[in-house]
């Protein structure tokens, strides 16, 4: 039995959806798993890993030609897939209309609130119920029970290894002159639709970071991608504390470094999870996202959160909906956040963590 697994956009939203995915491979082994990723980071990720018999990929938002797309159908039609599992969130036409025109016959889903229609929701034929009390792990964790027809909950729940030997010992070398203890600090998010709304100031990072460094004695290694140049800068120009900037490097290498930090002070992102998914503490900001549904997994992390009315704006109802009600400042939660309101938080927190 074959059974394509389609990863929604998104390195965390990877993160959140492998367990799910590993616990068909471990209560049955002769199911061939293939993954859909629409990112080539995500290929870059699971590339190497013996959970996918085959990984096909494709980036949505760099597709010039639509022999691409055709290119793409052939592919997976040919492989003539039992089931496919479009996993949350996927509140979006292209997951239920690419497995029907894929000839898969089994096609499961989820039961979105939202946008039934437009979606094309009435073309997956097994769908579930999203339950709005749970993290977006565990929605991916349903999706998979009502797949094998058995009750999951009291499965382990098992996250990729994000990097090799070779990688953990390259970041051992480049921060081989680092002071012992180092925090991660990741100002940035994805900015796709419009999300670099997710991001606190730059500014609040610099002088929250600081006073981490200062009660860990603690260097920060500033992280971001190639667009968070400008980000990374400001952060650093803002810190007095010991500081570096960590230029850009691979996701696996990227996740080695993290990994060697002793918490990490973040937005809502895919670097957020990867950290998380390590075991490495957390404190993220939180604005128009709920934590409820995407916050790190773990219990040793901390949310940043300014209660304002209205927020959160993004919820699990209203997935597939990034409208923004009228009269609110999509930043407004984050904006009131300030560097003291965090650190009363943060403080006591790191009383809490064993470094």
């Amino acid at each position: 039995m074959k059974i394509l697994c389609i990863c929604p956009i998104g390195i965390g939203n990877y993160l959140l959806f492998y367990p799910a995915c590993r616990l068909i491979s471990s209560l049955r082994p002769e199911i061939e798993l293939h993954l859909l990723a629409l990112r080539f980071p995500i290929y870059d990720i699971g590339k190497d890993d013996h959970l996918w018999k085959r990984i096909h990929v494709i980036d949505p938002t760099k597709i010039s030609k639509a022999e691409t797309v055709f290119s793409l159908l052939n592919e997976i039609r040919s492989e003539r897939y039992d089931a496919s599992l479009s996993f949350f969130p996927s509140n979006k036409w292209q997951y239920n209309l690419l497995p029907y025109l894929c000839g898969i016959k089994e096609r499961f889903a989820f039961r979105y609130p939202l946008k039934r229609l437009s979606s094309l929701s009435f073309l997956s034929n097994r769908k579930i119920p999203i339950d709005f009390s749970l993290h977006d792990l565990h929605q991916n964790v349903h999706l998979s029970a009502l797949f094998l027809e058995k009750d999951l909950s009291n499965q382990k729940l098992v996250f990729p290894d994000l990097f090799s030997n070779a990688e953990e010992k390259e970041a051992e070398e480049m921060l081989k002159e680092s002071l012992p203890v180092r925090i991660a600090v990741h100002p940035g998010s994805s900015a796709e639709h419009g999300m670099d709304i997710k991001r606190w100031s730059p500014e609040r990072f610099a002088a929250l970071a600081d006073r981490i460094c200062r009660k860990l004695g603690a260097e920060a290694l500033i992280f971001g991608g190639p667009d968070e140049k400008e980000l990374k800068t400001r952060v650093a120009s803002g810190m007095v504390e010991a500081h570096r900037i960590i230029e850009p490097v691979n996701l696996r290498l990227t996740a080695a470094l993290l990994k060697k930090c002793s918490i990490c002070l973040c937005n809502d992102s895919g670097l957020m999870h990867m950290a998380a998914c390590m075991g490495v503490p957390v404190a993220a900001a939180f604005g128009p996202t709920d934590e409820k549904r995407n916050g790190p997994v773990g219990n040793c992390n901390l949310i940043l959160r300014k209660p304002t009315p209205g927020f959160p704006l993004w919820n699990a109802r209203n997935v597939g909906v990034r409208s923004v009600p009228r009269g609110i400042d999509p930043e407004a939660s984050l904006k009131a956040l300030t560097v003291d309101d965090a650190w009363a938080s943060v403080e006591s927190w790191l009383n809490t963590q064993f470094f």
